[in-house]
């Protein structure tokens, strides 16, 4: 552990590149920034030899990504080293491009990245026309230009390093492919423990000697026993590494599940050490290793009697971790309280305090699924103290009196034009009240993203998160249930990442598609399709299109949609288009298609 600039103590992880590299990034949106001091290192090894060598107190490691697969070295050092994974997270890759300040796109010559990042923008990159050259490192890229100023050359990398190395981002969002995850591990010396409720992931690795039906026995175990497996991956193993770890874990009185003594005899050709094989065998030129994910904790009754039955018949057997799924934290507590999120049976383990700062329709319509769960506080322009009294919702008669609350989070639900008075109201209140940006996650449910999001950005003080959404359902389509609705989110800016985590984990919990989304292309695709639908609604309004005895199915569906996008009021529809510089240009689309459709009919 460290000590941080205000003398709190801080705890240290360590992870593989550059400052600023998407691992660093990974750090920060699993742990927060709160007494959290990433510490880097050239490669995986020294990273892995730090922590075992109690200078570093956790790891933070990339295992596998959903576009180029298993990242087999760091296999291999989870097996040299004794450290246990204690949680898990999925990081969302998204690309950055960055170059010096005041460089444009048109001046670029040529783009510099890791080899991988370069694969993953080769589409973009080939739309640019300029030569691409593959460097060490994602972030190493952005710093060779940062401290060698080198004009007309741009970085690939995560924007988290533009922050870091003084450069301007010049496009993001750019990876060909946006389905590309990395799951990344934390790991420390000693294993996590798991609360009583907590759903868990556990890792293993085991070998097995190379007879008929030995995979299809260890399986076996977990099939018998209806546990599911989330991963199966064999690894090869040099023969002498597998020789040492099997003489090991035999020569171990017990592996942590059981005692080998207590073991019942190994069946014929499975529990033999290499030592101990026939004489006759050949030394085998490939030993595998495999490495499997069973979605269970290694203490429950099932899980723990089919790992005591998996280690009677390997030949070598490791719990590598047990483990929260998906991203939560237990059992930090010696590092930091601040970042252990708590579990309880309940789906929000305290009461946190949410601010509604606009209670007209959505706002009320959002307090009446969440009251159960947090305490609301709620202010608009309007007095809706009766609404919020019938809703179990603590009103305030000011912003003022709203921000006192000492609030977790604070939800901007107004009209989309007031927005950014609105965010400016909210700034200088928190000014005037001194402190009362420290510890506030504030969150807009705006239609438009790009715009609330540069808002929040500009005005707000720096000590406030910002978590831009926007739930694509309101009280007519959301009124029997969320489930499998949209709900769209950006992580903007977070200090304290796990409290993030588990406002987007209600909303998930309520049902909705969460879908990770920067709001640039959120804009974008809004624009093609929210929009698009606003005005051809408002368009056919125009043509007083009446109900008639003969209507098809096709009539009947534009009908529908002038009765849907009418019921919205027009400041809507005219906030998609002034908000969305994107609509701009559908529009100008339709009046040619239009056009078009016309000069074909009239020849």
């Amino acid at each position: 552990s460290a000590v941080a600039a205000g003398g709190d103590r801080c705890f240290t992880v360590a992870f593989q590149g550059e400052k600023g590299a998407y691992s660093e990034a990974a750090v920060f949106e699993l742990l927060g920034r709160q007494s959290v001091r990433p510490v880097n290192f050239p490669s995986f090894d020294e990273a892995f030899a730090a922590v075992s060598a109690s200078e570093v107190d956790l790891l933070m490691v990339p295992i596998e990504n959903s576009l180029g697969g298993t990242i087999h070295a760091n296999c291999d050092l989870q097996i040299q080293h004794s450290l246990f994974i204690i949680a898990e997270h999925h990081f969302r890759v998204r690309h950055s491009l960055m170059a010096l300040p005041g460089t444009k796109k048109a001046e670029l010559t040529k783009i510099w990245s890791h080899p991988q990042a370069l694969a993953q923008c080769d589409s973009y990159i080939a739309k640019m026309g300029v030569a691409k050259e593959a460097q060490y490192d994602t972030a190493g890229s952005a710093k060779l230009i940062s401290e060698g100023k080198v004009k007309g050359v741009a970085a690939i990398c995560s924007e988290h390093a533009s922050h870091i190395y003084g450069l301007e981002v010049l496009d993001k969002g750019i990876e060909d492919d946006p389905n590309n995850y990395t799951r990344f591990l934390l790991l420390r010396r000693e294993p996590v423990h798991i609360p009583h409720g907590v759903k868990c992931k556990t890792s293993v690795a085991f070998s097995l000697n190379n007879i008929a039906g030995a995979l299809f026995k260890a399986l076996s175990v977990f099939a018998l026993r209806d546990i599911d497996l989330a991963k199966i991956e064999s690894r090869p193993c040099k023969p002498d590494v597998m020789d040492r770890l099997e003489r090991l874990f035999w020569g171990m009185s017990g592996t942590g599940l059981t005692s080998r003594r207590e073991s019942r005899a190994p069946q014929p050709g499975f529990g033999e050490p290499a030592s101990k094989r026939a004489r006759t065998d050949a030394k085998p030129q490939y030993r595998y290793l495999f490495y499997l994910d069973l979605m269970a904790g290694a203490d429950e009754p099932h899980a723990s009697n089919a790992l005591k039955h998996l280690q009677e018949i390997t030949t070598f057997f490791r719990v590598l971790g047990s483990y929260p799924r998906g991203g939560k934290l237990t059992g930090l507590q010696h590092l930091g309280i601040d970042v252990v999120i708590p579990f309880t049976q309940g789906l929000v383990p305290k009461k946190r305090k949410v601010g509604i700062f606009g209670f007209g329709v959505f706002g009320q319509f959002m307090a009446k699924r969440m009251a159960a769960d947090f305490d609301i506080y709620a202010c608009s322009r309007t007095d809706y103290s009766g609404e919020a009294a019938a809703l179990g919702v603590a009103w305030c008669h000011s912003l003022d009196e709203l921000l006192k609350q000492r609030l977790d989070y604070l939800v901007i639900s107004v009209a989309i034009l007031a927005f950014e008075a609105s965010v400016r109201r909210v700034a200088e209140a928190l000014k005037e009240i001194g402190g009362g940006a420290d510890g506030l996650l504030v969150v807009d449910v705006c239609s438009t993203k790009a715009n609330a999001k540069r808002a929040m950005l500009e005005l707000l003080p720096g000590a406030c998160d910002i978590l831009c959404t926007h739930p694509m359902f309101g009280p007519q389509s959301g009124r029997h249930s969320w489930a499998g609705l949209p709900f769209v989110f950006e992580r903007v800016r977070l200090a304290d990442a796990p409290r993030c985590e588990e406002f987007l984990t209600w909303w998930a919990g309520m049902g909705c598609r969460m879908l990770d989304l920067p709001c640039e292309a959120h804009d974008e695709c809004a624009a093609g399709s929210q929009f698009v639908t606003h005005f051809t609604g408002r368009v056919l309004s125009k043509l007083n299109l009446r109900s008639t005895p003969i209507n098809t199915k096709g009539f009947e569906s534009l009908l529908q949609l002038v009765d849907n996008t009418c019921k919205d009021s027009f400041d809507l529809f005219f906030a998609l288009y002034k908000c969305n510089p994107n609509s701009e240009e559908h529009m100008r689309a339709f009046e040619e298609a239009v056009g078009d459709v016309c000069r074909q009919l009239q020849g």
